[in-house]
């Protein structure tokens, strides 16, 4: 069995998980929930200690900004976001379309400019721009046309790019 059938094996087992999971909950309001993420920084290195669910990861910035390095920056968690929900949502094509695939790989990079947080103008954005996801599959069974599908439907439907592409808002309460 080659390397990439483990990944096959997970895509029935999803297909079959996500069936299960659409005939227990047939109505999109059933599947509406809030989700969130809290930060902190409350120490001498500033790091920035994010928890969702049961998870926690740390943000730091690098010497300029007088972090230490000691985590992702946000531009770059916000890179990984948006690969992450890429990758998944080519694995739920793939699981959903019953198109055979062995691996995916998404990189996601951005330009970024922080010269506005130190008073120095620039001509860039003051937010990630240019951003730009790479995605290399391997699907050595999978037609021309199937990997064509995948690729649609990952353009369509990941939500968090389409989050970037559309209009939204973030409502800030303070307390």
């Amino acid at each position: 069995m080659s390397e990439g059938r483990g990944l096959r094996d997970y895509l029935r087992q999803k297909a079959q998980a996500m069936r299960a999971a659409a005939a227990a909950k047939p109505r999109g309001e059933q599947w509406r929930e809030t989700v969130s993420a809290t930060c902190v920084a409350d120490d001498a290195t500033g790091v920035r200690k994010m928890r969702m669910r049961d998870w926690e990861l740390i943000g730091d910035s690098g010497p300029d900004f007088g972090g230490q390095g000691l985590g992702p920056s946000s531009p770059e968690l916000f890179c990984g976001v948006i690969s992450t929900c890429l990758t998944h949502t080519y694995l739920i094509a793939a699981a959903t379309l019953d198109i055979p695939l062995d691996r995916v790989e998404v990189t996601v990079s951005s330009s970024n400019n922080d010269a506005h947080f130190l008073g120095i103008e620039s001509d860039d954005p003051d937010l990630p721009f240019d951003i730009t996801a790479r995605v290399s599959l391997e699907a050595p069974d999978a037609t021309s046309e199937q990997v064509a599908t995948l690729h649609t439907y990952a353009a369509e439907r990941c939500p968090l790019s389409k989050l970037v592409r559309e209009p939204n808002t973030v409502t800030l309460v303070t307390e």
